[in-house]
């Protein structure tokens, strides 16, 4: 099979099994995480059709609507070459998003549901995907720690299978998003002790 032919049907296969688990696909350019559409937030679909159509004209990655898919990622970031952590996280054996996201959760005796969904990304980076509450919550105002981002409203993420020119973003862990903790649902959330704003605030 022609190369490029193969390319748009591996990611074409890859947005249809997104929209099967009912999450919400748009066109990202091929070898990027940048929508190749405008207003990808009203764009993005579940649509057999439109994605077919889409995805049959160029080999374009997948980017997932994440607040429309009622998700909520957290989005583990690694650091850059030489990139040192602030004062807060500048702990022994801290070296990425994932060191500072276990200090930040030692330090609150809080959990990371690592049975849910989760995706690999390039230079380490891990995306953990979970079931928003009644609604998706409002952005985080800023990271929730160091090289750790909360993706919500307005937000979108490479699906598991897109390549990029610094590496591809694959599947950790093939499962159902588990409901997001209480830390990342909010202070109205039934059972939160510590909502993801507190829990910020704290870090000191």
């Amino acid at each position: 099979m022609n190369p490029a032919v193969d390319g748009r049907q591996r990611l074409k296969a890859v947005a249809l099994a997104a929209a099967r688990r009912g999450w919400h696909v748009f066109p990202l350019r091929p070898g990027s995480v940048e929508p190749a559409v405008r207003d990808w937030e009203s764009r993005a679909t579940t649509s057999i059709w439109r994605i077919v159509r889409c995805w049959d004209a160029g080999p374009f990655n997948v980017g997932i609507a994440v607040c429309a898919s009622g998700l909520v990622v957290l989005d583990l970031e690694p650091a850059a070459p030489g990139e040192e952590p602030p004062e807060a996280y500048r702990l022994p054996g801290v070296t990425d998003g994932a060191d500072a996201l276990a200090v930040l959760l030692n330090r609150h005796n809080a959990r990371l549901p690592v049975e849910t969904y989760s995706v690999g990304g390039p230079q380490g980076r891990l995306q953990y995907y979970f079931e928003a509450a009644a609604a998706c919550p409002p952005a985080a105002p800023g990271p929730l720690a160091w090289k750790v981002e909360v993706r919500c409203t307005g937000s979108y993420v490479p699906a598991a299978g897109s390549l990029t020119t610094d590496g591809p973003y694959a599947l950790v862990h093939d499962a159902d998003p588990v409901l997001a903790p209480a830390w990342l649902r909010g202070p109205d959330a039934p059972g939160a002790r510590k909502s993801l704003d507190s829990i910020q605030r704290s870090v000191v």
